[in-house]
């Protein structure tokens, strides 16, 4: 697989709204560019861990089990929805409680490494890809497409993080209204997996 097509079916996992981009999403609101751009790093650690694990063998046992795949992928349409009722739900909440801080920094940094490490985008992408990159001559190539992935991710919610940065004064401001719209949009994302993974069954 040339590196065009790679990147070409990468980008659909990597736009489309999960763990990692919620995550940044909030981190960038809440505690700005220092502390996102840490939490990012885990966030990325996490993703080589995964997608390699998957090139090397674990794609190919979620890839054979059908049940499993479409858990995971109902998993992750289900935490997209959920994100997306939580922000509706402090639309109701008084302005000074949505960006507390409430867990440590440790924690938080355990947080976004696990949702890299166990991303169902990531899980589903690399267990379907695996069985194209099986018959690569060179060992490490799975761990160039892991790499490679990653750090195309890491551009990508990078922009995010400078996006939703440039529009934190905005958000404070309008609270209610940000949450609203994230809300809104988390959740017509997430139905809209869910019922197109039902159409499959």
């Amino acid at each position: 697989m040339d590196v065009t097509t790679f990147l070409g079916l990468a980008l659909l996992p990597i736009l489309s709204p999960g763990p990692s981009s919620i995550l940044v999403v909030r981190n960038s609101l809440r505690h700005g560019l220092s502390f996102a751009s840490r939490r990012l790093l885990a966030d990325l650690a996490g993703t080589v861990l995964s997608a390699s694990f998957l090139l090397y063998g674990l794609g190919s046992l979620i890839n054979g089990s059908k049940p499993l795949l479409v858990g995971i992928q109902l998993a992750g349409a289900g935490y997209v929805l959920l994100a997306g009722l939580l922000c509706l739900q402090r639309m109701r909440r008084p302005p000074t409680d949505t960006f507390r801080v409430s867990r440590s920094a440790g924690g938080l940094w355990l947080e976004s490494f696990l949702a890299g490490l166990l991303n169902p985008k990531t899980l589903v992408f690399f267990a379907l890809l695996q069985p194209l990159l099986a018959g690569a001559e060179e060992r490490a190539a799975p761990l160039a497409y892991a790499l490679g992935y990653s750090l195309y991710k890491g551009c990508v919610l990078t922009l995010t993080c400078a996006v939703f940065l440039l529009a934190r004064d905005w958000c404070r401001r309008r609270l209610r209204l940000a949450n609203g719209i994230l809300g809104t949009a988390l959740v017509a994302a997430g139905s809209g997996f869910l019922v197109k993974l039902s159409a499959g069954f």
